[in-house]
């Protein structure tokens, strides 16, 4: 059995050990700054494709891409068929802001 005064100077050392070793982190903190940019990606397959075909060409030129947040899913209709003829996913496209350091 276990005193509740044990409990409560065991919570005091577990605090104040907790505290201290947040004083001898390094001083300087790493801001992370992420930019996001509007894509849209184009497939005769599907929507997903299409989000694919997005990051595929996106990676061409941006490096970090962290992730992705779909906004918007349309598609061209051939008016003779009547079927789908281009599926198009607009995507929100995240990365890293790097320094020049």
């Amino acid at each position: 059995m276990t005193s509740r005064r044990g409990e409560e100077e065991r919570g005091r050392k577990e605090t104040s050990s907790s505290q201290a070793g947040r004083d001898e982190r390094p001083k300087t903190e790493v801001t992370r700054v992420a930019k996001i940019v509007e894509i849209v990606g184009t497939s005769d397959k599907s929507w997903e494709d299409a989000a694919l075909v997005a990051v595929e060409e996106a990676r061409k030129t941006i490096r970090g891409i962290r992730g992705i947040k779909i906004k918007d899913m349309t598609a061209r209709v051939d008016p003779n068929i009547g079927r789908i003829a281009e599926y198009r996913t607009s995507i929100d496209l995240s990365f890293g802001v790097m320094d020049e350091d």
